[in-house]
């Protein structure tokens, strides 16, 4: 049974990037080297990007970014493609029983891997462990799905990182759009494994059975509502964060020179100031 766990944005500077996100008003968890397979090498090392997150007490937005570019990169490609919004994970219980459910209706997904990554804890180095199910990406090319096991939760979820100047509360929705809204729904389904609702806007709305939301657009509707095309179709295009009070979230952002756009009900800020996305606004 799955919920919405996060999207990761990748971007070449991670400082950077982590500045745009401080000046929206989210407090991000320290710098977080990432591990994996490498090749030509049997064992796990270090690769050349870090993440800085910023952890809601429900779901989060993970940020990716080089902090050694000698080093092996896993995300070259979708760097080249553009940076912005290129993983969409999911949280299950038992990533075994997700796999066994998710292959008895798609071929497109990895078996489960073991990952690892250090972070601190109270001051002390910690491991936080977690087991992945990766999507084939020659099979998804608006990104790479995650469905994910945390087996260290209490590390990423440390109360110290949930209080954000903003006021940010929970990753709500995630924006998918598409060139080919057919086609988009057919993968969508594979992965949440549950036909869409009609949402608004011409949208259709997908619901894990956990929480959280996963709207697919169509571009002309997309770029009609928000001003905006994504560089590349089909694509992760945005997120959506409910805060306690959006009107002082937005008051700080505009303090940090950043402008809210507001159409009738609807809050969101241009992807210019979020490294690559719309971030849409609730409360």
């Amino acid at each position: 049974m799955a919920s919405l766990d996060h999207l990761g944005t990748i971007v070449t500077d991670l400082a950077a990037g982590a500045a745009r996100w401080e000046r929206l008003g989210f407090r991000l968890s320290p710098l977080s080297r990432q591990r994996g397979r490498m090749p030509g090498r049997d064992a796990d090392g270090p690769w050349a990007t870090a993440n800085r997150c910023a952890i809601f007490r429900h779901g989060y937005l993970e940020l990716i970014g080089i902090v050694d570019a000698a080093a092996f990169n896993p995300w070259t490609k979708f760097l080249a493609r553009f940076e912005g919004l290129h993983l969409l994970a999911l949280r299950v219980p038992d990533a075994d029983a997700a796999y066994a459910e998710l292959s008895a209706r798609t071929a497109t997904l990895n078996a489960p891997v073991q990952r690892e990554r250090k972070l601190d804890v109270d001051g002390v180095e910690a491991t936080m462990r977690f087991r992945n199910i990766f999507s084939r990406d020659e099979s998804y090319p608006e990104g790479r799905y995650i469905v994910l096991e945390h087996q260290t939760p209490e590390y990423l979820w440390q109360p110290r990182y949930l209080a954000h100047p903003n006021g940010a509360l929970a990753l709500e929705a995630a924006l998918v759009c598409a060139d080919d809204a057919h086609a988009q729904a057919v993968r969508l389904e594979s992965i949440v494994g549950r036909a869409p609702s009609e949402g608004a806007h011409g949208t259709l709305v997908f619901h894990p059975p956990q929480g959280g939301t996963i709207e697919l657009h169509g571009l002309a509707a997309f770029e009609a509502r928000y001003g905006w095309r994504p560089q590349a179709l089909p694509a992760f295009a945005g997120v959506e964060v409910r805060f306690t009070d959006r009107a002082q979230a937005a008051k700080l952002m505009g303090e940090n020179g950043i402008p809210v756009e507001k159409r009738g009900d609807e809050w969101f800020v241009a992807p210019q100031h979020t490294n690559g996305f719309i971030l849409r606004m609730s409360q």
